[in-house]
């Protein structure tokens, strides 16, 4: 119980401290509000032309050839068809950015899909060509039902169809909003500084000279120290899941059919990045002053890299360089696209990071022990 009774007093402790509740609570709380908020311009839609490829598969043949020359009409070098073998590979093409979209020509109808990200001027492009054939097609289809003796001579127009349009997207999520970028980019950031508090965790109390007197007791240098981590991170954990409910009931920020999964992969951050405190603390034996300084630079880079001050696309390489940056776009991939894979290598590489950073700051305190 002894581990327990420390954590529950490191809470207890870090809660007194107004510096620590603005740090990991108010802080995070006021920059989605405030970023959110006052930079929701940078995310208004801009007119753009796009380069457009459509991938199609035609499913009835009696559309084969009228849906042929629709497309040789309207194709140019700006705006081209591709056939799929299927729908599925259609989609796929679509998500790993080949295509733009793509359409499924039918006895229901045209079904269209097309990538979320893509500009709604740039859908508008598309639906307006594919209506244009629906509207031609089902032109032709009631004129050949009004003068039967044509239709027989056009055998690849059906005399009865209903050509209708019905877009989805690849996911079925709206645009993303300056609160939804600014949510999980700062929440990233915020997670990273667990650097700081890691490296506090045993210097704070050698610093207060309470370490000796702490360990003149039964209490074991292991069983403070995990006390104090479990406190640490358990504190931590209920903050992240304050500011994540704060997003969603205050600006209806929605996490995703995977947000406990989410939340997972941002306390994996936070302890990853406390562990990595921890070992550094660890290899300057706690004397070093500067080392939270170095922290706030070093944090401070890494969020502007990332893309937490000001909208950065998620395409960019080197804003994945950032920790804040990867997390943000693998976060992404699993609210907007249901893609919960996408979080299972940054989980992979964050449990490695803080299980070797514990290991060896216990490696460091026992070696030192021994001497």
């Amino acid at each position: 119980m002894s581990i327990f009774t420390i954590a529950l007093a490191e809470i207890n402790l870090t809660l007194r401290e107004k510096s620590a509740i603005v740090y990991m609570l108010a802080l995070p709380i006021f920059l989605i509000t405030v970023l959110g908020l006052a930079l929701g311009g940078s995310f208004n839609q801009k007119v753009q032309v796009e380069d457009i490829k459509i991938g199609y598969t035609i499913t009835d043949a009696q559309l084969q050839e009228p849906f042929t020359t629709f497309r040789k009409e309207v194709e140019t070098a700006h705006f081209a068809f591709q056939k799929v073998s299927s729908l599925a590979d259609g989609k796929k093409k679509v998500q790993e950015t080949e295509l733009t979209a793509v359409v499924e020509v039918g006895k229901q109808g045209l079904i269209l899909y097309y990538a979320d990200t893509l500009s709604d001027f740039s859908k508008s492009v598309i639906e307006g060509y594919l209506n244009g054939f629906s509207g031609e097609f089902q032109l032709m289809t009631t004129l050949n039902q009004l003068t039967p003796e044509k239709a027989a001579s056009s055998p690849t127009i059906p005399q009865a169809s209903t050509v209708t349009i019905a877009t989805k997207g690849i996911a079925g999520k709206k645009a993303e909003t300056s609160i939804q970028y600014y949510s999980i980019a700062v929440i990233a950031m915020m997670m990273l500084y667990g650097l700081l508090y890691g490296s506090s965790i045993l210097s704070s109390e050698k610093r207060s000279h309470t370490l000796s007197r702490i360990l003149m007791t039964p209490i074991t240098k292991a069983q403070l120290f995990a006390g104090k981590l479990i406190g640490c991170i358990s504190l931590q954990a209920l903050f992240l899941a304050i500011t994540m409910l704060y997003s969603r009931f205050v600006f209806d920020m929605n996490w995703g059919s995977y947000w406990l999964a989410v939340y997972g992969l941002f306390l994996l951050e936070m302890i990853a990045a406390v562990s990595l405190g921890l070992l550094f603390d660890g290899i300057t034996k706690g004397n070093s002053r500067a080392l939270a300084s170095l922290f706030s630079i070093v944090i401070t880079i890494l969020s502007a890299i990332g893309g937490a001050y000001f909208p950065i696309s998620d395409t960019h390489t080197w804003k994945n360089i950032s920790p804040v940056g990867y997390i943000s776009t693998v976060i992404k991939q699993a609210v907007y696209q249901d893609n919960v894979s996408a979080l299972l290598l940054p989980a992979s590489v964050l449990l490695l990071i803080s299980f070797g950073c514990i290991f060896g700051y216990g490696l460091l305190t026992r070696k030192r022990e021994v001497l």
